[in-house]
């Protein structure tokens, strides 16, 4: 009898082990499946963040102002999202390139994984490191010096209110005119919850201070002032000083590429008589820039080259434009 007791515990011990093997194995399946469901659902939030941006990058194609003075659309999303911007001026030489990637709220407040970034090559946006919201609103303002060279987008959030103290009219009038509902037109007495963008020395606490007087602007957050020539003066505004002053480099470099090509075009217009006197100026204009201080200078003489196109006898402009104003 003890010997067949023993027997059966011993089959007892055998089945415990059976199913400690069977549990031990399904936990280790069950895992595996969780584990592969959760790797699908980020790869496939991953491609469709990654299919999101490039879409975005699409979208800026209507921003190009052509004969216009501006134009201005809005992106609505079904979730709160965030895109964020990254430039840089020494990859794909010689116009650099800008990175575009996106992410939404998945769960509560977190935010899924951010698709891969898209490049953008023959854009220059102008906005904040990362723009998040449930919409964003996009505008553009075409850049002459003296001649077109390019159209500056900017971006911003509909969730993030601009106050513009004392701002001057034809700021007033650009803007309004382009339906721009996050910004808002205030004097020196009125309140405003959002982002203070102060012209002059009239508001002293302020996020933004653009002091045209000596052509630059201020963000509080970075202690960085970055300098703006004409319609630039959004793109300073409404940019991280990192994104601007990279953009800045990118559009010099298709400044000169552009000039090479008109200085190409006047020795050919010699042909029919037309003799051009800015060919010296736009040669020596050519070359980088350290940072955006460097467009001061360039603009002044850009001035000097449009006064010369003008006023050149018909058939003979190197260029022709709407009109470059300094």
């Amino acid at each position: 009898m003890k010997s067949l007791r023993k027997i059966g515990d011993k089959k007892g011990i055998a089945m415990s082990f059976n199913w400690i093997f069977a549990i031990l194995a399904g936990g280790f399946i069950l895992f595996l499946a969780i584990f592969s469901a959760g790797k699908f659902i980020r790869t496939s939030e991953q491609t469709l963040y990654t299919e999101t941006a490039a879409s975005l990058i699409s979208l800026f194609d209507p921003l190009e102002t052509g004969l216009a003075s501006g134009k201005a659309h809005e992106i609505g999303f079904k979730k709160k999202s965030k895109i964020f911007f990254d430039c840089e001026e020494n990859l794909n030489p010689p116009f650099g390139k800008q990175t575009i990637s996106f992410s939404e709220k998945t769960f509560g407040d977190e935010y899924g994984e951010k698709g891969q970034r898209v490049s953008i090559k023959n854009k220059y946006i102008f906005a904040e490191d990362v723009v998040e919201g449930d919409d964003v609103y996009i505008f553009s303002k075409p850049f002459f010096m003296p001649f077109k060279i390019t159209d500056l987008v900017m971006v911003t959030s509909q969730d993030q209110d601009y106050c513009f103290y004392d701002s001057p009219e034809y700021i007033q009038e650009s803007l309004e005119g382009l339906n721009m509902k996050n910004i808002i037109f205030m004097n020196s007495t009125s309140e405003c919850e959002g982002i203070d963008v102060c012209f002059g020395a009239s508001q002293t606490n302020c996020e933004v201070k653009v002091l045209e007087d000596q052509g630059y602007v201020l963000k509080k957050s970075s202690g960085k002032r970055v300098y703006y020539v004409g319609d630039m003066i959004y793109a300073a505004i409404f940019s991280s000083p990192q994104m601007y002053e990279c953009n800045v480099k990118r559009i010099k470099v298709k400044f000169d590429e552009l000039a090479k090509i008109y200085l190409d075009k006047i020795e050919i217009i010699k042909r029919k008589d037309c003799i051009s006197n800015i060919g010296s100026k736009l040669s020596g204009m050519l070359g980088g820039i350290e940072d955006s201080r460097g467009l001061i200078g360039l603009y002044v003489l850009a001035d000097d080259v449009d006064s010369i196109n003008r006023q050149a006898k018909s058939g003979c402009q190197v260029y022709y434009n709407r009109g470059f104003d300094i």
